[in-house]
């Protein structure tokens, strides 16, 4: 299938590693030049790396933006300097670090706070800052959304409360700005080998004093296909939705998780 990318220009915000990594890797592979979003500049040349050897592409095609999405005053400057290096922006893909497994007792208001301001208002501010552009481009958005907060379980509080409220924001962007040609997906693992499912699995093996081969065990054995998903499986996923390919798709939530779900609708 052709997916409509060659030329096309696309941000990926948090890349340095893991899944966002992986979809910037597919984009390249797909045509498109991408930016690459992450706070540590040395994570983003390795990545640079990884993507130009793994997409067969040339350094040019991966931009380097340096931004720590914890910083609301950081955000805007590093997404408008991606636009004006890529030169214009038809894909913009959010994504960001982990939450902390936490129950509701345990989390602080501070915590609260801190998870907000690094998830939720730096979505709100990275898509202030791109619109524009997509507009000028009948652009796409696809947000990356652990697929927990879907179905919210114990432990995960700042998931549960926080990521969630990018489903709403999704909806309303794809409802207000479908005149202007912009779609806006949410896009959401689960049980997919990173880096990340392993540290998290380590935080929550220690709290709840479990062996971590058990609970990855259960991770496994929670998914009917039995096994963990991999970051090139979603990244397809996520490319597609993202891409013109997938004109008709917009505001809605396409999860990515082993069949997790247990839900009919």
């Amino acid at each position: 299938m052709d997916l409509q990318l060659d030329g096309n220009t696309a941000l990926v915000m948090a890349a340095s590693k893991g899944i966002g990594r992986e979809i910037a890797t597919q984009l390249a592979a797909e045509g498109a030049h991408v930016a690459i979003s992450s706070r540590s500049r040395e994570n983003l040349e390795a990545a640079r790396e990884y993507i130009v050897e793994t997409a067969g592409v040339g350094p040019d095609v991966v931009t380097l933006v340096p931004c720590d999405l914890s910083d609301p005053d950081a955000i805007r400057p590093a997404v408008e300097n991606a636009i004006d290096e890529l030169g214009g922006l038809d894909h913009l893909i959010t994504n960001h670090g982990g939450t902390t497994p936490k129950r509701f007792n345990e989390a602080t208001i501070e915590e609260f706070d801190e998870q907000y301001t690094s998830i939720l208002k730096s979505t709100i501010i990275v898509i202030k800052a791109a619109l524009p552009a997509l507009e000028a481009s009948s652009g796409s958005m696809t947000h990356i959304v652990a697929a927990t907060a879907l179905e919210p379980p114990e432990g995960l509080i700042f998931t549960s409360t926080i990521r969630s409220g990018i489903f709403g924001l999704s909806k309303s962007i794809a409802n207000e700005h479908a005149a202007d040609g912009i779609r806006s997906n949410c896009v959401c693992p689960r049980s997919v080998h990173t880096g990340r499912i392993e540290s998290k699995t380590e935080m929550i093996a220690e709290r709840d004093d479990v062996p971590f081969d058990e609970l990855m065990q259960e991770r496994k054995d929670a998914l009917p296909v039995g096994r963990l998903g991999s970051p090139e499986e979603f990244a397809r996923t996520a490319t597609y939705v993202a891409s013109p390919a997938a004109g008709f798709l917009t505001g809605t939530v396409v999860p990515v998780d082993g069949g997790w779900s247990r839900k009919a609708f």
